[in-house]
């Protein structure tokens, strides 16, 4: 009954008054809101999607509510939580193991050819053991990777945050040298030798690393990394490798910290970063590549705005505004645990604002 009343309310806002229309657009809609958009993990209790849509839609002005509408149907990335699930399940064993076998062949001159070999060397083992994952977000889901690891990631190895204490990381320690007994390996003043860095999604890079042009230093997570790997406790100096992780990100996110990443390694002395990305956005899907003029209407508007989005926090990306999302990347991405700020805006505005977003995000930021 809910569905229906639903229904009615989506046919009302747009206008749908013979029977054919509905039935050719509302099964649509609601099979796309079966299979994955219910699932939005940030809808108001008891509110779904069709619900959302209706509501969202009516915030228009009639002669926008099909481009709108377009938007949803045409454009929207939409990643559900099984889709992110099935990206960690496929990270481990598709990538992280074939990153050592890169490094073992590398390190012992063994044809890369030679998978067979390359698993039964000692250093094969030793790396797995050495090896050291750390989250950069609680999207990082650090739970999922350990356990698509078939056991090969132990507890002691694996962490939910990338800002270690001193207990913590005296505890890794310490489980690092029992596994290397344990397995047969010299372990006097045992360190990790390769640290994997863990997220689910860059739309702009700004937040891992970034260099501020009024006070010129960088800032950033990646910054904060390689300072707490540094201080000698955790990793060896002389021998270390560290990757960055990214189960989706934009290919300006891609550029961004790839140059950003390169030039602070390489001022301050560190191993350069290796960024990986199971899912590439490409940059053709930015809303603001599109030449429609119907579509760039909907972004621009003051309509369909609320000025108490342009805060401190959207700055940082350079702009005024988050109309076009933060750093304008005007994304029409969606993840299911919430939107991106990256996004435009009139896809995630929360919904206590004026104009509220169709997927409204829930931001980790709060003002007091």
């Amino acid at each position: 009954m809910k569905d229906q009343n639903a229904q009615h309310l989506l046919a009302a806002v747009m206008d749908w008054q013979d029977a054919e229309t509905v039935s050719r657009r509302v099964p649509s809609l609601q099979l796309l809101a079966d299979y994955k958009y219910d699932n939005y993990q940030q809808f108001s209790p008891g509110k779904r999607f069709i619900e959302s849509l209706a509501l969202w839609l009516d915030q228009f002005e009639n002669t926008d509510r099909n481009a709108a509408l377009d938007l949803v149907l045409d454009r929207l990335i939409f990643f559900s939580d099984s889709e992110l699930s099935h990206l960690v399940e496929t990270a481990y064993p598709d990538l992280i193991v074939q990153e050592r076998l890169q490094l073992v062949a590398e390190e012992q001159a063994i044809p890369h050819h030679r998978v067979g070999a390359i698993r039964a060397h000692q250093r094969f083992t030793e790396i797995q053991l050495k090896s050291l994952y750390l989250g950069l977000s609680d999207g990082a889901r650090t739970d999922e990777l350990r356990r698509s690891s078939d056991g090969e990631i132990s507890n002691e190895q694996i962490w939910q945050a990338y800002e270690l204490g001193d207990e913590k990381a005296s505890d890794m320690g310490s489980e690092l040298e029992k596994q290397l007994n344990h397995h047969g390996f010299s372990s006097s003043d045992p360190r990790f030798n390769v640290i994997w860095l863990l997220d689910d999604f860059s739309g702009s890079g700004f937040t891992y690393i970034r260099r501020e042009a009024s006070e010129g230093n960088y800032k950033g997570k990646i910054k904060k990394v390689y300072e707490r790997l540094t201080r000698g406790d955790l990793v060896d100096e002389s021998h270390y490798e560290v990757f960055l992780l990214l189960y989706v990100a934009t290919q300006k996110a891609i550029d961004h910290i790839t140059y950003w990443a390169e030039r602070f390694t390489s001022e301050m002395g560190f191993k350069p970063l290796q960024l990986r990305v199971l899912c590439r956005i490409a940059e053709a899907e930015s809303l603001s590549r599109d030449s429609c003029e119907r579509l760039e209407a909907l972004l621009t508007s003051p309509r369909y705005y609320d000025e108490r989005a342009s805060d401190s926090h959207i700055s940082i990306g350079g702009t005024t505004s988050a109309q076009l999302g933060f750093a304008a990347c005007a994304l029409p991405v969606v993840l299911a645990h919430n939107t991106p700020n990256n996004s435009a805006y009139i896809l995630w505005g929360p919904e206590s604002y004026d104009f509220f977003g169709l997927f409204p995000r829930v931001s980790r930021h709060r003002g007091f």
